[in-house]
């Protein structure tokens, strides 16, 4: 498929380029006095993005100090509770809120989505320029740098560190700005309506949608199920090694 090539690429981060580590998240839990499989964990991924589709959990700084429970904290029991972990709710809400916290000094969202690195390397081979836009927590830039996906990025917009969250368009025009490149003749890939679609408009930046789950069918959106197929449909399927 033929499509018009951008200067540039912005990209989210979670559930985009990288997901939660399963393996990770039971680590912790356990430590929290939580037993969950990380088998388990990892099954229920899709099951917890089609209930929280509309899951708004990362904010900047101040954003998150006016909040008694975060929003991450739920995430993460919620996905506790649905893997089976043992233990009642309360030890589950205190499990939530101890691998958010874990997250938070180490980003848990690092497991690569399949065929990510190799459709990066693909646009920085073709002289695309790729920036990270991502509602996060401070350490989304560290994440990305030690699961290698770092060295194929210009910039990492964090709105904990920059102090403004998507949607609000100024996190895009950070981004912009960083690269030197128009509005214009940029694209964003995510996976969140409410904030990478309406966020990327807001800022006259190209949006598509990654929604390998189908989670919005009645969107008015470009959708991609991941960033690889986006890639694949720019820049045509990567040759095959002889």
């Amino acid at each position: 498929m033929s499509q018009p090539r951008p200067t540039a690429v912005l990209l989210d981060a979670g559930f985009t380029l990288t997901f939660p580590d399963a393996a990770v998240i039971a680590r912790h839990a356990q430590a929290a006095g939580v037993t969950v499989d990380a088998a388990a964990l990892a099954r229920v991924e899709n099951d917890v993005r089609r209930e929280l589709a509309r899951f708004a959990w990362a904010f900047t700084r101040e954003q998150q100090a006016t909040r008694s429970k975060t929003a991450g904290a739920e995430f993460f029991q919620r996905m506790l509770e649905l893997a089976g972990a043992t233990a009642g709710t309360a030890s589950l809400a205190q499990a939530g809120e101890y691998v958010w916290a874990q997250h938070v000094r180490e980003n848990i969202w690092c497991r690569v989505g399949a065929g990510v690195a190799e459709a990066l390397a693909r646009l920085q081979a073709a002289g695309i320029r790729m920036a990270v836009v991502s509602n996060s927590e401070g350490t989304v830039e560290a994440m990305l740098n030690s699961v290698g996906l770092g060295r194929h990025l210009e910039t990492v917009v964090d709105s904990w560190v920059v102090g403004v969250a998507k949607p609000d368009p100024r996190i895009f025009e950070i981004a912009l700005d960083r690269l030197g490149v128009p509005a214009a003749s940029a694209v964003m890939l995510g996976d969140t309506p409410a904030v990478d679609i309406e966020g990327a408009r807001a800022a006259g930046v190209t949006p598509i949608l990654v929604d390998p789950l189908e989670l919005y069918p009645d969107l008015d959106v470009r959708r991609v199920p991941d960033v690889a197929t986006y890639v694949n449909q720019l820049l045509g399927p990567p040759e095959k090694s002889p």
